[in-house]
This record gives C-alpha cells, structure tokens and sequence, in this order.
C-alpha cells in the first residue's frame, strides 16, 4: 500500500464513520482485527441457538474482547470472491452495524477487502455502504 493511500486509510479509520472497502488489501495489516472470510456460511456469521437462548457468532465474541483496547477492527476479508447474491449476507454489519440482535461495539472500525475489482465484482447494495480506499 503505498504511502498516501495508508494515510486515507489512516484518516478514515480516526474517523470510524463508514465502513471501508480496502483494495488489495490484507487483514493482517490490522492490529486489534478480527476477520470474518467473505465466503463465511450465514449460521456462523449470525449466531445459533443453545436450546433456548440465541447466542452470538464466535466472531462477535472475539470482537467483543478486542473492543476493550481503543478500538477494534472487523475486517471482512475478500468480499468480492463470492457470488454477488451473496454479498448482502454483510448488508445488516455495514449498514447498521449489529449482527442479528448483537450490536458492534461502539469502537469498532469495520473493513472490508477485495481484489480485482474488474473481474470480480461487488453486490451494488452492498458497494454504496463502502467508502473505497
């Protein structure tokens, strides 16, 4: 990532306002990060019940914990590798900014990546809740 794109990054990150769509980028660029793969199945990203209690998704979990530093990040890795009828599975993370009836920590900064975004496109709804850097 060259130098003034990690400085957008870096603004954007201090603002925490959209989630950001990161191209060519990895997750372990980020400390604090939690990653979800984009081809994550929908049980594991919502959460599942335990006989009668709805529990969250060990993702959230995780994210909860690492919300106790400054900040956390939830990267949602490779988004665009998935079909685009699938993409709106991360809709509710992006637009809203709660899984299920689990609200993201206030903390936290989400980002997603994606590669080559000429032959692998992203779900149109979901792409006008990015701010792409």
């Amino acid at each position: 990532m060259n130098q003034e794109r990690k400085t957008l990054l870096d603004e954007y990150v201090k603002m925490g306002i959209s989630p950001i769509l990161l191209k060519d980028g990895s997750s372990f660029d980020f400390k604090n990060s939690v990653v979800i793969n984009g081809n994550i199945n929908v049980e594991e990203l919502n959460g599942h019940y335990e006989d009668v209690n709805f529990c969250p998704p060990t993702w959230y979990v995780e994210l909860i914990k690492e919300s106790e530093n400054t900040y956390c990040v939830l990267v949602i890795e490779n988004i665009n590798e998935i079909p685009l009828e699938e993409q709106p599975k991360f809709i509710e993370i992006l637009k809203y900014r709660k899984i299920s009836t689990f609200d993201l920590p206030k903390n936290c900064i989400i980002i997603a990546t994606c590669t080559d975004l000429k032959d692998k496109k992203i779900n149109e709804d979901v792409y006008s809740l990015l701010v792409e850097i």
